[in-house]
């Protein structure tokens, strides 16, 4: 099964998880601008997905909501239903439903209106003693 993790990444957080999975094809998402107040996202390099069975999008928390960036990057895509599809975020919320819970009910949206079905989720709080704990055993369960 070919896999990889499709990221976007501000401020290297979301990267440094996305680069701990093995055996999975890295696509950073990459936009001409880390503006948070653009209103249009363009990219300078747009991964192509085509080919992949497995996918894992990832993404920061921006302003409580799922970053623009990868928001855009997902309505740009294709249809996703013959697809397995898990999602993380990273946050810096000292609870995760200070917005790291309406990011990925977000980006399960957006991956839903592609005809997409999400599997498995998961909130990786930069803060928490536990995270590198929390980040393996999500990168276990993913690979599964």
């Amino acid at each position: 099964m070919k896999r990889a993790v499709v990221f976007y990444s501000k401020t290297g957080n979301t990267d440094s998880v996305a680069r701990q999975f093995k055996d999975f094809d890295l696509l950073e998402i990459v936009p001409v601008s880390d503006n948070p107040e653009q209103k249009h996202v363009e990219f300078k390099e747009c991964p192509d997905i085509s080919g992949y069975e497995h996918l894992v999008f990832a993404g920061p928390v921006h302003g409580f909501s799922l970053c623009k960036v990868m928001k855009a990057y997902i309505d740009q895509l294709g249809d996703l239903s013959d697809l397995l599809i898990d999602t993380f975020i990273t946050h810096h919320f000292r609870f995760a439903w200070l917005g790291g819970l309406q990011a990925l009910k977000q980006m399960r949206k957006h991956i839903e209106i592609k005809q997409g079905k999400v599997r498995y989720e998961t909130s990786i709080n930069w803060k928490s003693h536990k995270r590198e704990v929390d980040t393996q055993e999500m990168i276990e369960k993913y690979s599964q």
